[in-house]
């Protein structure tokens, strides 16, 4: 079983199945990938031509004179979250605005262009903020999914070459995209920083194309200069061994061993990392059983990044985190042991906030029911690993509302508080089902166990 097949069998297994047409997609997206074979090409919507043409020339020729021969990492303003209130990102919009540059450098292929707006790097990240339009509409992927989602699938993915190297950005797909109007899309892609660049370096970005141009070569040569940003970060280079035990659905118990390395451990700017590699093979996964702790003991709260098994080599993985800052003098890594379960809290819509009894885990702070979604935000206590918020509306007698599976689920982690935005879309649910919601429930971690004797410190200084 593949990966791939592996995150199916584990979606059809939970509450929310994957959207209609998510496999279709997926492979098209795949297909985007280099050397790989291309999504097949859908017709483009022959309407408001002219309008658009201009407005594409008029971005091209203001591009082309803006672009800097060095891009310096220095305080600008990012136009792309002026229209995306509700970016995972807006509350690091400062930091990302006071480490970028302004590129402003454009390629054009059978009548779309693809525009560099600004680009954000630091020790974790390399952030592109872009521009698609069209002289046409651009293509719509269409459905009842959120039209962020829709946005997302319908925009280009990057890679990068630096001083000539490819960029290991392997991993969960770190995109952000919005239509400001039918033939503009607005985006930005974070591509991870999983070893040590330097302040100056030669970078080329490229794609594979887009949803509507697949087989579309945009490739930008850029120099870039991030001596100005300031990060903690160490290469320790440090093996260690982890072996615990779990039990299965059957309740049979069962030994793992493990032996991942420390590769890089870096507090920075748009946000913080660290990355582990590991010899797997075969359909094995990486260990990712761990928590976060600094030297103040506070728990560095985990994004989940997604992870990249290889069956020849070292697979290599990037874990965000937050919490930590310039002051911070080491960092803990501490193996986890547990079943992975989860138990359901119930309450009231008006017994907010909600949570149970145990020492670790969500509590449900805020619940906004809308006719179309219902927006809800967690705070974390104790020790948690890599949560998501997953909540349901229940009626009267606490049963859970059924949405005939045409329901959708997302979450990010607000990377300044911490705090989980859980975003639950229902978009044909009828005025007299809604009327029906009484209350909430949402899953709660069990207990996890942290096997403090097998904890490896990082220092920062």
């Amino acid at each position: 079983m593949t990966f791939d097949d592996k995150l199916k069998a584990r979606a059809a297994r939970e509450d929310s199945p994957a959207p209609a047409g998510f496999d279709s997609r997926m492979d098209a997206l795949l297909g985007a990938l280099p050397a790989q074979a291309a999504p097949p090409v859908r017709k483009r919507r022959p309407l408001r031509v002219a309008v658009c043409a201009a407005a594409a020339a008029t971005l091209i020729v203001g591009a082309s004179a803006a672009a800097p021969a060095v891009l310096e990492m220095t305080q600008h303003v990012i136009d792309y979250f002026r229209g995306q209130d509700d970016s995972a990102y807006a509350t690091r919009q400062m930091q990302y605005e006071r480490y970028s540059a302004a590129v402003g450098a454009s390629r054009t292929v059978d009548g779309t262009t693809l525009t560099i707006d600004d680009l954000a790097v630091d020790d974790s990240y390399m952030t592109v903020f872009y521009t698609m339009t069209g002289e046409a509409p651009l293509e719509r992927l269409e459905g009842d999914e959120p039209e962020s989602w829709l946005a997302e699938w319908s925009a280009p993915v990057f890679w990068a070459m630096v001083d000539g190297k490819e960029l290991d950005s392997t991993g969960t797909i770190q995109t952000e995209a919005y239509f400001a109007d039918d033939c503009t899309l607005k985006g930005m892609h974070r591509l991870p920083i999983k070893t040590a660049l330097p302040d100056r370096f030669d970078l080329l970005l490229y794609t594979g194309g887009t949803s509507s141009l697949p087989d579309a070569d945009f490739r930008f040569a850029l120099a870039v200069d991030k001596s100005t940003v300031d990060s903690l970060t160490v290469e320790p280079k440090q093996d260690f061994t982890v072996r615990y035990t779990w039990t299965d659905e059957q309740g049979a118990p069962h030994t793992a061993t493990h032996t991942p390395r420390i590769e890089r451990v870096s507090v920075s700017p748009l946000s913080s990392s660290l990355t582990l590699s590991e010899r797997v093979t075969g359909d094995d996964m990486p260990w990712d059983s761990f928590v976060l702790r600094d030297d103040q003991g506070n728990y560095l709260p985990l994004i989940d990044g997604g992870l990249t098994g290889n069956s020849i080599g070292r697979s290599v993985n990037q874990f965000e985190f937050i919490g930590a800052d310039e002051t911070t003098r080491s960092i803990t890594l501490i193996p986890i042991a547990g079943n992975g379960r989860s138990h359901e809290v119930r309450g009231a819509l008006d017994a907010l906030p909600l949570t149970d009894a145990g020492q670790n885990g969500l509590t449900l702070e805020t619940l906004a029911i809308g006719a179309d979604k219902a927006v809800a935000t967690f705070s974390t206590h104790g020790v948690t690993w890599r949560e998501n918020g997953r909540f349901s509306l229940t009626d009267a007698d606490g049963d859970r509302l059924a949405f005939d599976h045409n329901a959708y689920f997302d979450s990010y982690t607000d990377r300044e508080t911490g705090n989980i935005i859980a975003t639950l879309y229902y978009p044909d649910l009828t005025e007299e089902a809604l009327a029906q919601v009484a209350g909430v429930s949402f899953w709660q971690p069990d207990d996890i166990e942290l096997l403090e004797e097998q904890a490896v410190t990082i220092a920062l200084r």
